[in-house]
């Protein structure tokens, strides 16, 4: 057991690493921007966006994404001359048809945005409203439906409803608990002199954030850092959990 949570302290870890890449200089561009005009980015703000980076690379390796190397290399042979060869089993667009199997998988998804729905209006003060933190959820969740049409993992639309009714829980927590939250919020939040002319990178920034968690898994973790982290684990720990 004490082994198991150090090999995912290790995993999960290199998880992050592989969003560094497109962290860095996107986090660079954007301090350069608010520098100039006077908007201070607080340490907090940046330990809590880390945060939220870690947590959505652990959804990405839940749900399992693909890779470049699957897209490029035609893995699954999903690619063809004719178009995508993707086969009927795979889609499933009946909500609730995997409930008779058990509601397991429905609290799995459920429990995985929770987090989703409570970070993002804690660390940016535009979420606040259900609407957009709802659509958010459904977007990102979607998106990772999508990219498993190559990879042959099934694309469920239980998954996005699930998905999305998880950020609602997460949304109604943040609302539940936000006066208790509202000295946080303060250290957290990017205090903008202008709300109406908001730079874009910064306007943008959960987007963006969520955008270098799953580009690092696409093009770091799983073609590359992966296959490295195999062989290390193995011969440190006897067995590999992946």
């Amino acid at each position: 057991m004490i082994m198991s949570i150090f090999m995912f302290i290790i995993v999960s870890i290199t998880w992050l690493i592989s969003t560094l890449p497109f962290l860095i200089p996107y986090q660079i561009l954007l301090i350069y921007q608010n520098k100039k005009l006077g908007v201070k980015l607080s340490m907090a703000h940046f330990v809590c966006v880390y945060i939220f980076v870690y947590y959505f690379t652990g959804v990405l390796s839940f749900t399992g994404i693909p890779s470049i190397l699957d897209i490029v290399y035609n893995s699954f042979e999903i690619i063809t001359s004719k178009g995508l060869n993707i086969h009927p089993d795979e889609i499933n667009l009946i909500p609730f048809y995997w409930l008779t199997y058990g509601v397991q998988p429905y609290i799995e998804n459920i429990l995985l945005f929770i987090p989703l729905g409570f970070m993002h209006p804690l660390i940016w003060k535009r979420y606040e409203g259900l609407l957009r933190t709802l659509l958010t959820g459904m977007t990102f969740s979607l998106i990772i439906e999508l990219s498993q049409l190559f990879n042959q993992r099934i694309t469920d639309i239980d998954d996005l409803l699930m998905n999305t009714l998880g950020t609602f829980v997460g949304w109604v927590i943040f609302r539940l608990l936000k006066k208790h939250l509202s000295k946080l919020q303060d250290k957290i939040f990017v205090q903008h002199p202008n709300n109406e002319k908001i730079p874009f990178l910064l306007r943008k920034e959960a987007c963006f954030y969520t955008a270098s968690a799953f580009e690092g898994m696409f093009f770091f973790f799983y073609p590359l850092l992966r296959s490295l982290l195999i062989p290390f684990l193995r011969s440190l720990f006897g067995f590999v959990l992946m």
